[in-house]
């Protein structure tokens, strides 16, 4: 069984004297066209930390649900670790984020605790989730796409940030139950003028979550976890090399399983996916969700996700692989994970990126032993280098 990391996180406190934004239904969402910004940008602001304290408990001398208590202490919801009181009972928060070549390295991502990657326009954009830590910055931020909708409703009125939008993704984004923080409703963001625009917008997320309304809810877990003595189901089999992804148009993903780190190795193209600080990015958990996409109504060259519904499914957790299938009924539900047998898939503490790529998409290493998925359809065995 293959040793579970716990970490730990300081609660980010927000800064007295900050302005709490109105009741999103109050929030005017400008009209815009484009990812690029037409006004001057402040530098990012020094967010004071305060001492942390215990929060009290409700009246009724229960804590909230959400912060779920275990022999030690709270959990993070969407990463199952161990934190602190304050930090369990923070509300979610989805930015987007680019990830065309000029880019990369990006900054943050390695603070999420849910990355989604999925189709843009030639190239894959990542909604990043965070809760359990907040990223001082993130970025480049980029612009918001209709498949950003359903995955905030499913995060019980989150904070989202984006760079914007154009007319139809603003209308929408103002019917969702989400607080809209995007750079053209704030001026939090600010740019770095060493990269090329668009992909040089970042924001800090203190920032952000100190314009966050005192009463919004803290998010349900996304995936059920293991527990230290939970074992595997029988369908999980060892990974003997990388699982590949070849998104439309770009990019080639690989994730492959480091013991040593106790992650999934990420590259793109190729090339290690790093941070901005040189550390290669490895999730605990990666999760294929096969889907489909239409073409979004916001823009006829814009491809808009189906992350709802049924999927063929391959979850990377504790250097095994484990095929089925993921189902979301509605954008409100979180999504139940099934292996082949029709067991409930129990993730490892920690990371999750959930990738979105169509039918035909996943490959796996030469010699990689596995089944069949449950409607009977072999999964392509390949070389992920000849994809």
């Amino acid at each position: 069984m293959t040793r579970l990391r716990a970490r730990h996180w300081l609660a980010v406190t927000l800064a007295a004297g900050l302005i709490v934004v109105a009741a999103r239904a109050e929030v005017t969402v400008g009209v815009v066209s484009t990812d690029v910004d037409l006004e001057p940008l402040r530098p990012p602001a020094e967010v004071e930390e305060l001492p942390m304290g215990e929060p009290e408990p409700a009246a009724d001398g229960a804590w909230s649900d959400a912060a779920t208590s275990v022999e030690s202490g709270p959990v993070a919801p969407l990463t199952g670790l161990p934190t602190d009181r304050a930090s369990a009972e923070r509300p979610a928060l989805m930015v987007k984020v680019d990830n065309h070549p000029r880019a990369r390295p990006q900054t943050g991502l390695e603070k999420a605790d849910i990355v989604f990657d999925l189709r843009a326009e030639g190239v894959t954009r990542f909604a990043a989730v965070f809760q359990s830590e907040v990223p001082d910055p993130v970025g480049p931020v980029r612009s918001s796409r209709t498949s950003d909708f359903d995955l905030l409703r499913g995060l019980d009125t989150p904070l989202y940030g984006s760079s914007g939008g154009n007319d139809h993704v603003t209308n929408g984004l103002r019917a969702l139950p989400i607080v809209e923080l995007t750079n053209r409703t704030r001026n939090e963001y600010f740019r770095d003028f060493s990269r090329p625009a668009p992909h040089n917008l970042y924001v800090n997320g203190s920032e952000l979550y100190a314009l966050a309304p005192a009463d919004l809810p803290v998010p349900g877990p996304w995936f059920e976890f293991r527990s230290a003595d939970d074992e595997l189901p029988a369908s999980a089999v060892a990974a003997t090399g990388p699982v590949s992804v070849a998104f439309t148009d770009s990019p080639l993903v690989t994730h492959e399983w480091d013991a040593a780190v106790g992650g999934w190795l990420r590259t793109q193209d190729g090339a290690p996916h790093t941070t901005i600080d040189g550390d290669q990015l490895a999730p605990e958990n990666v999760l294929v969700f096969v889907t489909d996409y239409s073409t979004s109504p916001a823009d006829a060259i814009s491809p808009e996700v189906r992350s709802t519904g049924t999927g063929r499914l391959v979850a990377l957790t504790a250097g095994h692989i484990i095929t089925g299938t993921w189902e979301r009924a509605t954008a409100e539900d979180k999504p139940v994970l099934r292996d082949d047998d029709g067991a409930v898939i129990r993730l490892t503490p920690g990371r999750t990126w959930v990738l979105l790529p169509e039918e035909g998409q996943v490959g796996f290493a030469s010699g990689q032993p596995l089944g069949t998925v449950v409607d009977g359809a072999d999964w392509p065995v390949l070389d992920p280098w000849a994809l």
